[in-house]
Order: structure tokens, then sequence, then C-alpha cells
């Protein structure tokens, strides 16, 4: 059995729950036509969503007896930060990104993806990284760890729920950002796009860093925007795809980012989307996004997004070629690969 690792289920509302969440999914459906079968390594918070797929629990206490037992052939660790894993049996571990050597300001932190990172690279039979920009990281500040090091990019969901109508849904025309608030999504930049229109910016994300709702609107105080920026807090899926279908622009100014996943999920719906050039950001939103300025000048900003919104109207870029950009990244193409991966190592 190959055991994929699903811990990161507890962290609701990031990046990596949705990565386990869509990819154990994909890969389950895989090994119905494979011979190595699949069982999912879990917290019971997660349970409820995957309770059909073949599962062992996760206790807070693996890091002191976790054993992947017998039937287990290989072991895959979602990220390096996952500081369990079996001595005796083949590792394959995904590295999302190198973005704490981009960006965090903790330096304990840093130290601690660091070593994790590093003794990732150390044992694992097998690299896997989402993007090629953190590839080339891997590469160029830690050298070739000497076996593969594969890009396999993640997938879109394609919502196929219900589409609900929040209850506090501004009136009126609005702009879109989702992630989680932190630094390096550097979201207090978006306030003075708001001057010279009617728009409204609604972000969307759980608060994880101190001050940083302060920061954003301390901005949008300065640009006299403040009673138009709202903000949601996490939100459930059916409410999101509301907002991804009503917005008139997706924003996403990140620093450092592994993928960009609310990118594509912006792009499915053919909305304009503008992004920042930084960290795997061009190499996802490729020539189907709008750009803004590396040092993010607030009226270069204003200029780019003004003129972004007169290219979309006037069809510079389309609809079309942004929902045919999102269909590139499917988990089902990313599941096949993984197994492939799995099955060349056994």
């Amino acid at each position: 059995m190959i055991l994929f690792d699903c811990e990161r289920l507890r962290k609701p509302f990031s990046g990596k729950d949705t990565y386990c969440r869509n990819l154990a999914t994909a890969l389950e459906k895989e090994s119905r036509t494979r011979a190595e079968k699949l069982g999912l390594y879990m917290p019971a918070c997660a349970e409820p969503f995957l309770e059909a797929l073949p599962h062992r629990p996760w206790h807070r206490y693996h890091k002191w007896f976790f054993r992947a037992g017998s039937d287990v052939r290989l072991f895959h660790r979602t990220t390096p930060l996952t500081y369990y894993f079996p001595k005796n049996v083949p590792l394959v571990t995904t590295v999302h990104d190198l973005n704490f050597l981009h960006y965090e300001p903790n330096p304990r932190k840093r130290e601690r993806e660091d070593r994790c990172t590093r003794i990732a690279l150390d044992v694992s039979e097998r690299i896997v990284t989402i993007s090629n920009d953190a590839r080339r990281d891997i590469l160029k500040y830690y050298g070739d760890p000497g076996k593969p090091i594969d890009v396999i990019y993640n997938g879109v969901t394609r919502y196929s729920g219900p589409v609900t109508r929040p209850t506090d849904a501004p009136d009126g025309d609005f702009i879109l950002s989702i992630c989680r608030l932190t630094r390096s999504k550097n979201l207090q930049t978006l306030p003075p796009l708001l001057a010279g229109n009617d728009f409204k910016l609604v972000i969307i994300g759980k608060n994880i860093e101190d001050g940083q709702v302060e920061e954003i609107l301390a901005v949008a105080d300065k640009w006299n925007v403040r009673d138009r920026v709202i903000f949601t807090g996490g939100i459930p899926e059916e409410k999101k795809h509301w907002y991804l279908r009503n917005c008139k622009a997706f924003l996403f100014p990140s620093l450092a980012e592994g993928f960009g996943l609310p990118v594509i999920e912006a792009m499915q719906y053919g909305i304009p989307t503008f992004i920042s050039d930084r960290t795997s950001l061009p190499e996802i939103g490729g020539d189907c996004a709008f750009y803004f300025n590396h040092e993010f000048d607030p009226d270069g900003m204003r200029q780019e997004f003004e003129k972004g919104m007169s290219d979309f109207r006037s069809g510079v870029i389309t609809p079309e070629a942004m929902k045919r950009r999102a269909a590139l990244f499917n988990w089902e193409t990313a599941a096949k690969k993984y197994y492939d991966i799995y099955e060349s190592i056994l």
C-alpha cells in the first residue's frame, strides 16, 4: 500500500489543506486502475470529508510512536514539515515552495523550515515540486540533491455545488482577493486601486498574522477608501464561488507563492486577473494575466489596473483564453503523474 500523508487537513482554508483534499480524492480514484492501492494517513477532523476512502487515523503524539505498518511500501510526505516518516520504506516528498528563503521575518521559523527541507532532500527517494520556480530554488540554494526532482502542477477544483449569495454581500461592483491574511500576501497594496472609481474591495480569508487588518485599513484611510474595504473571514465554498462569479476583477499581489491556486480559480470564470511577478505566479498566470509592477508603486498599480481593465474590455485577453489556461491544471493529471512516480520507485 502507498500511504499518503494528509496531516495538513488540520488547518482548513489553507493552500496545503486544499492540496491534500483534492489530490487525495484524485489519487484514490486513480488507485482503482493501479495494482498498488492507496491509504490515507489523516486526522479525525478530516474523516467526514474522506470517510469513504481507506485510511488510518493520525494521532497528535505520532511524533513519538508513528509506524507505517508492514503493509506500507511507500510513504508520500505532502510537505517537508512532516517530521514523522517511516525509516524502512521509500519516501516521496512534495516541496511546495522555498518562500521562507524569500520572505520569512521570523528567524526561528526560517531556520526550522530550512532544516526540514534539508532533511527532506536527504532522506527522500524522489522530490516533487509544484512549480518550476520551486525546482529552480532547490537547485540554486541547496544544489543538486543527486535524485530526480519532478514538477507536478496542482489542479483546480471545478466547483459544481450550490452557489449562495452571502447575506452581507456588497451592493454594486466589487473587486476581489482570496488568501490568508499574512504579510507575504501584500494586501496593503490594494486599497489605492479604489481611488477614482466606485469599486468595493472584498478580501476573503482568515486573519493569520496579527495587525494585518489594521495595516490594510491604515492604507485605506490614507486613500480615503476605508468604507469600501470589506473583510469576510473564512467562508464556505458556495459563498466563495458567488464572489468569484460576480466580481469585476481578481487581485493577487503576493510576494511569495508556491503555486497560486486562487489565480486559477479566478481564471476558470474568465475574470480579469491581476497578479505580481514574484516567485511562481508568472509561471501560473502566463500570458493570460495582468501584472503589477515589481515595486508595487501605488500610482503605477492604479495605472496598470485601469489599463488592464480597458485591455480586457477590448479583448486583449479574453475570458475564453483564461478558461483554457485554467483547464491546463487539473487534479486527475496530477494524480496520474504521482502514481507513475510511485510505481517507478516500487
